[in-house]
């Protein structure tokens, strides 16, 4: 018994100068870093963290500047604080900052980081990159976009004419109508409510939405990846049956291809790879089965997350200020004819829909810190060192909602965005709801033209206003996103015709 004791007791006092070495060693290395507030061993900064990231960033800043660092368990993490300094960082050292973290979360939804969101900074990489954006834009600059996108939204105007005049939550119905315009650009089908396919990706959508703001402990504690948590073995089994489902539409696309016949996103990406093939590029060889399917992944999520909940916060904020509604219905009605819907080609005759997206966007930011990046080398910033591998968040929210830059950064004012002839300023600089730098969104050109497109023909349709006798609405997002994601919180509009 005394034996057992004393090793017992040996083992802690081991653990325990183990634990402290390493904790002093962490505080030393801290000196050459940016300041940051006092950290504890093992758990870091996490105890000050108990709402939303992005405001706690903004408190830290206030005390320690616009590039600080924190310790998230046992990851080194350096918070940008502001414009000038993602700017700095993303697009001046570009190559230094354009990694991704290595996480637990992020192998599980990346098949091991073969996508283009988690994957490394490498020539595969690049290549991934180069296909997403030449099938994208090739696909979302032409009238096929508009067609997909006008036969879901005629079966939505059709499904809200039904509920016009009593209360609607329009969240569903905005998941489908956008699931619909993603999967007919992806795939070339649509689905309707009661579908099995349906249900399963919207069901799938909103558990993994969860999942993901609460985050895995093993991404913040990687020696705990082993074990068998109810969160991990819930996304590694739904991530299966989301795998099964990519597999089985891609295989159908390869074997029915038709060079001569391009049907929709998947058929331009497989033309684009295998006049790759044709042309000898030697990366094209890199590209694994998994990867072709990750990037197709990657095309149907960048378009489907951000347009549902950024259509989403349009709905509501327009219900919200009637006055911006209105101007926004009255320059539809001069443009564009009754007998049609919105398309790309009306984007230019149409300045305050084009502010009142670039509003939204920013008001309403989707992603308020983006996903971390990690440094890919050795590196300095601002004068202070950051070694290779450490994790970087951008609070992008501050950027948006920064006084300095914006005025008055809490109202919803389209005319922000436009000169005093009514013209579209150029995009600020400070606009960064897609982030910014080599791993800006590349999604961003589909998801503007379809948000163009949806919002257009709702609002050419139906009058969004609150329910009367209600109190006014909480714009503030849902804590349910836990800081790491923007969305509204739950709401009910009432819909009219408008003649």
């Amino acid at each position: 018994m005394a034996s057992w004791t004393v090793w017992l007791m040996t083992a802690l006092v081991g653990l325990t100068t183990l634990v402290l070495v390493s904790w002093v060693l962490d505080i030393i290395k801290r000196w050459r870093m940016p300041p940051g507030p006092f950290f504890w061993p093992i758990i870091g900064n996490l105890l000050m963290f108990g709402g939303q990231f992005y405001l706690t960033f903004i408190e830290l800043g206030k005390k320690y500047g616009d590039v600080f660092s924190l310790k998230l368990g046992m990851r080194d993490v350096v918070v940008l604080n502001s414009l000038d300094v993602i700017r700095e960082a993303f697009v001046k050292k570009g190559a230094d900052f354009a990694g991704r973290t290595h996480t637990m979360t992020g192998d599980l939804v990346s098949e091991g980081r073969k996508d283009i969101v988690m994957g490394d900074f490498t020539a595969t990489w690049k290549l991934q990159r180069k296909l997403f954006h030449g099938a994208v834009r090739a696909y979302a600059t032409g009238h096929t976009l508009e067609e997909k996108v006008q036969g879901a939204l005629n079966e939505v105007i059709a499904e809200f004419s039904s509920m016009v005049g009593r209360p609607v939550d329009v969240e569903d119905h905005i998941f489908k109508l956008v699931l619909n315009v993603v999967c007919s650009a992806s795939f070339g089908h649509r689905y309707k409510m009661e579908d099995k396919d349906f249900q399963f990706l919207l069901n799938l959508s909103k558990e993994f939405f969860e999942i993901g703001a609460q985050g895995m402990l093993a991404d913040i504690y990687p020696s705990l990846g082993f074990l068998p948590t109810p969160t991990k073995t819930a996304m590694a089994k739904g991530m299966g049956e989301f795998f099964e489902y990519f597999k089985r539409e891609l295989d159908r696309h390869v074997q029915t291809f038709d060079p001569d016949h391009l049907r929709d996103i998947t058929d331009h990406f497989i033309q684009l790879q295998r006049e790759a093939e044709d042309e000898g590029d030697e990366d094209i060889r890199s590209l694994t089965d998994v990867h072709f399917r990750q990037t197709v992944i990657d095309i149907f999520g960048a378009a489907l997350d951000t347009t549902v909940q950024t259509m989403r916060w349009s709905v509501l904020l327009l219900a919200a200020h009637p006055e911006v509604q209105q101007k926004l219905s009255a320059e539809l009605d001069s443009v564009v004819e009754q007998d049609r819907q919105p398309m790309l080609s009306d984007r230019t005759a149409l300045p305050y829909m084009d502010a009142t997206i670039n509003e939204v966007l920013r008001f309403g930011i989707v992603v308020p810190i983006a996903i971390p990046h990690a440094t890919t080398v050795d590196t300095t910033l601002r004068g202070y060192e950051i070694p290779e591998g450490t994790w970087i968040m951008p609070n992008l929210w501050n950027v948006v909602r920064d006084p300095e830059i914006w005025g008055d950064p809490d109202s919803f004012r389209p005319e922000r965005f436009l000169d005093d002839d009514g013209k579209v300023l150029p995009k600020p600089s400070a606009l960064l709801p897609f982030s910014a730098g080599r791993r800006a969104c590349p999604g961003e050109p589909m998801a503007r033209a379809d948000i163009f497109l949806l919002l257009g023909g709702l609002v050419q349709k139906f009058k969004f206003s609150l329910p009367e006798g209600e109190v006014p609405p909480d714009l503030t997002p849902d804590p349910k996103g836990a800081g790491l994601f923007s969305i509204p919180r739950p709401y009910k509009v009432m819909m009219t015709h408008r003649k």
